[in-house]
């Protein structure tokens, strides 16, 4: 009887711990595990992302809820594995390949639970790392490396290149074969910055409680919606005084155009600082308005750009306020994650989180 009770605890505990594969990643990783539970990989479903759920419920039915899931929550097989690992470590752990399509690309998922891959870069071209053990001093003192709980592939250039993002991070066309994301980025070995390189640096922490690391991947998502700040170094200001004014130039050092996913907004606030007074520029929008026709859409019934003053590899605004001596210009890039006229068409308004202005960078220029 004993046998069997303790029997039924294992199957119970085991149930439990696949019912949530990323609680078992948490006991050896728990430094990630915690960033990666307030990210946006964690928060990506309809259960926990509110832009998303105004869309979905505007643009679908329930019955096109999978192939939405495909990217927003592909290791979701119910509703409390939507809200709590809509995106697993296993899934992007398994991800071997990217298949492009015209109206998406495809995750090629290798389906091994216990077979990852992963990028470090002393190991890059080792194809499979498994748990070692060593003893010295007469069996005395035992050392470890790896872990005993899965292997791990260290030679898929995916990881190091950062096609691994491009599966759900490219483009996703509508109806009208009209790309409403383009994200589209360049990425070959001679990209100095990568999604990864940007979006999940080094950071400091131990990657596993099994040894020591200093540093490890950050996988709370730096970008628009943790650690925006950390990105403005991608991003360098210029400012040339001419006869009628001055001219702010922003390089982009990003493989992609900023803010060109649908509904953000980038804005550039320009202050000139005269003695004690402070002249306030026009806010200067960064945005991609779609259109149906000559009629402004919503991005799912888009066929064509109204407007188009995002920031590609460089983007130049002239200004008509005369520069005096002594001039200080305070340049502020910033964001919304929706822009205010998005949110009132999508009934999101009164969240103010989605529509408030978060930071990039702030730099200030002597004249």
């Amino acid at each position: 009887m004993k046998t069997l009770l303790l029997f039924l605890l294992l199957l119970i505990t085991c149930n439990a711990s696949f019912a949530n594969d990323n609680k078992v990643c948490q006991k050896c990783h728990p430094l990630i595990y915690k960033e990666y539970y307030d990210s946006i990989h964690r928060k990506s479903s309809l259960a926990n992302d509110a832009i998303y759920r105004a869309v979905f419920e505007k643009e679908h039915k329930e019955k096109e809820r999978g192939k939405c899931n495909s990217c927003h929550a592909p290791s979701a097989k119910n509703l409390q594995q939507e809200k709590e690992e809509p995106i697993s470590c296993i899934y992007c752990h398994t991800i071997k390949n990217i298949q492009k399509y015209d109206e998406a690309n495809k995750n090629i998922l290798t389906g091994k639970k216990k077979d990852f891959f992963s990028a470090q870069e002393d190991k890059r071209n080792r194809s499979k790392v498994t748990y070692e053990t060593t003893t010295s001093f007469f069996g005395l003192i035992k050392r470890s490396k790896n872990s005993p709980y899965h292997q791990i592939e260290y030679n898929n250039e995916n990881y190091y290149n950062g096609n691994v993002c491009m599966g759900c991070h490219s483009h996703v066309n509508n109806a009208h074969d009209f790309d409403i994301i383009m994200l589209d980025a360049y990425i070959d070995k001679k990209d100095k910055n990568t999604c990864i390189s940007c979006h999940m640096p080094q950071t400091m922490g131990s990657k596993t409680t099994l040894s020591d690391s200093k540093t490890h991947a950050y996988h709370g998502i730096a970008g628009l919606h943790k650690l925006s700040k950390s990105l403005g170094k991608y991003i360098n200001f210029h400012v040339q005084k001419h006869e009628k004014g001055f001219q702010v130039s922003i390089e982009n050092l990003a493989n992609h155009a900023l803010f060109g996913q649908a509904y953000r907004e980038g804005v550039l606030d320009v202050t000139i600082i005269r003695g004690a007074d402070k002249i306030v520029q026009e806010p200067y929008i960064f945005t991609r308005i779609f259109g149906k026709g000559n009629k402004e859409s919503m991005p799912f019934e888009a066929t064509n750009i109204l407007k188009d003053t995002l920031i590609y590899a460089k983007k130049n605004i002239i200004y008509n306020t005369k520069l005096q001596k002594g001039d200080k210009i305070v340049l502020t890039l910033g964001f919304r994650l929706i822009s205010k006229k998005a949110a009132k068409e999508l009934k999101l308004q009164y969240n103010k989180e989605l529509t408030k202005i978060r930071i990039l960078k702030t730099e200030s220029f002597n004249f």
